[in-house]
C-alpha cells in the first residue's frame, strides 16, 4: 500500500532531485511495533525509495540498544538524519513527519545532502556568540 499518490510522489521526487550528496536515514522501531511505528516505517521506506541518494537502515531499539545509545535515541518511532559520511546532523524526527511536518523533514534531507541555506550575517554573529552547549527541541502539533 502506497502512502503517496502519483502526484505527491512526483512532487517529492522533484524536491529530492535538489539533493547534492547522499543522505543516510536511520530508523528505529521495535519488533512489536508501537501504534505509529508501522505507518512511520512505511513513510520512511517510501521516501527512501524516491531517490537513489537516500539510504535507509532500520534498527530495533531493543535488539540494537548500542546503536540507539550511539545515536541518542530513547523513544520510537525515530528517524535520524545522517550525511553521506554517516555524520550525525543532529536532526531527528520522533513520530510520523506527515502533514505540515513533511516540509521540515524534506528540508532536513536537502540540508543534510550539502545544500545549505544562507544564514544572514547578524544571525550568524548571534550564533557565534553562544558560548555553551545548547540542546534544542521543536515539538509540533496540529492542535
Amino acid at each position: 500500500m502506497a502512502l503517496f499518490d502519483e502526484k505527491v510522489s512526483s512532487q517529492l521526487k522533484g524536491i529530492l532531485g535538489g539533493m547534492k550528496g547522499r543522505v543516510n536515514l536511520v530508523y528505529f522501531t521495535q519488533e512489536f511495533e508501537c501504534g505509529s511505528c508501522h505507518d512511520t516505517r512505511l513513510f520512511v521506506e517510501e521516501i527512501a525509495g524516491l531517490s537513489d541518494k537516500l539510504n535507509l537502515t532500520v534498527f530495533d531499539i531493543v535488539k540494537d540498544k548500542e546503536k540507539a545509545e550511539y545515536y541518542r535515541v530513547d523513544k520510537i518511532p525515530a528517524i535520524v538524519v545522517l550525511d553521506e559520511k554517516d555524520n550525525d546532523t543532529g536532526m531527528k524526527f520522533y513520530g510520523l513527519p506527515g502533514g505540515y511536518e513533511i516540509n521540515s523533514f524534506m528540508k532536513s534531507l536537502i540540508e543534510a545532502s550539502g545544500v545549505k541555506e544562507a544564514i544572514p550575517e547578524p544571525i550568524m554573529k548571534r550564533i557565534a556568540a553562544i558560548n555553551k552547549d545548547v540542546h534544542l527541541q521543536v515539538f509540533v502539533s496540529l492542535s
